[in-house]
């Protein structure tokens, strides 16, 4: 059985045409009809217009169609000239009602699904760039944070939350005009991105550190630019390793140069060292003779002692060597 909404109140004739018709009155229906000589019809079309619902107009004979039409009824019938095409025009109106509404509930439908894919990929892009070890940060085209990951929150000192409600993207460089030029390099980009550019940003803390940027502005569906999303490379333990590795090279250098300057005195020692004994078993020798003047004697035993220190110098200088001690500061 057909529906319609009655929109006030009906003559007893229409009813009646509507009833032998197969038609129900159902205030839930979605074609209304509505008598226009009805005092309350006025107020009956506000309502139907106000809901958006749809509804056919009635004009008694002599009534005045054209303004039945301005009301934004669907259809207007004249009654009862026009009583047979009543029934007709009301399955068809109500036809399209039911196919209207498929389609919309289908369009419904799609749109939740594709509102809820949206609110997955979010969820998904969101826990992605929390997870990312690299400090991530967007800001939209006034400046404003709109992105903050843990990583960021660890590398600058400031929460997420705060960064959001307060902080301007100038404010994370230690040159705020960084910002312009960045953003300058990323818009002469033939693609738009920009990788690995040499920045420095300052914490919290008031520290300023090197990082390698990697950034790209992010375009509206119309390629309005909406926003810019960064990412940063710490390099301060890069730097700190390169630190350490230059001074261990020097070290080593230094090392180096050490064992070679050791290596050249025990060399020297073990040439000193032969004619230096074979000099001091001639002075004794010569010490042992009972002729020689008393002054003779003592110039011998004083040039003995000074070649006794000198075989003291030379015994040092060899276990230095062997020990790879150091005889003197680098």
């Amino acid at each position: 059985m057909s529906r319609f909404a009655p929109l006030g109140s009906l003559p007893a004739p229409v009813e009646a045409h509507l009833r032998e018709a197969g038609f129900t009155a159902d205030p839930q229906a979605p074609v209304g009809l509505v008598w226009l000589a009805d005092a309350e019809a006025h107020e009956a079309v506000r309502g139907a217009q106000r809901s958006g619902r749809v509804f056919l107009a009635l004009v008694p004979a002599g009534g005045d169609p054209e303004a039945a039409a301005r009301s934004g009824a669907a259809d207007v019938l004249v009654w009862p000239d026009q009583a047979t095409a009543l029934a007709q025009r009301l399955r068809l109106a109500d036809r399209c009602c039911r196919t209207w509404e498929r389609r919309l509930r289908a369009q419904e439908r799609r749109a939740r699904r594709a509102i809820d894919e949206l609110a997955s990929t979010q969820d998904l892009l969101g826990r992605l760039i929390e997870a990312t070890p690299n400090p991530v940060m967007a800001a939209d085209t006034r400046g404003r944070v709109l992105v903050f990951n843990r990583a960021a929150e660890r590398a600058l000192g400031y929460t997420s939350s705060w960064a959001r409600d307060h902080m301007h993207v100038t404010d994370v460089y230690a040159d705020p005009a960084t910002a312009r030029e960045v953003l300058g390099h990323i818009r002469a980009s033939p693609n738009g991105i920009v990788e690995n550019l040499e920045v420095r940003l300052r914490s919290r803390t008031g520290e300023h550190f090197p990082v390698y940027l990697s950034a790209a502005e992010v375009y509206a569906a119309d390629g309005i630019p909406i926003a810019t999303v960064g990412v940063f490379l710490d390099r301060r333990q890069e730097l700190d390793l390169r630190r350490r590795l230059e001074e261990t090279t020097r070290q080593l250098i230094q090392s180096e140069h050490r064992r070679s300057r050791m290596t050249s005195a025990a060399e020297a020692a073990d040439e000193i060292n032969q004619p230096l004994t074979s000099v001091m078993g001639f002075l004794e020798l010569i010490g042992m003779r009972g002729d020689l003047p008393e002054d003779v004697r003592d110039r011998v035993r004083r040039a003995y002692a000074q070649l006794e220190r000198l075989a003291d110098i030379v015994r040092a200088l060899h276990e230095h060597s062997r020990g790879g001690g150091a005889l003197d500061q680098p």
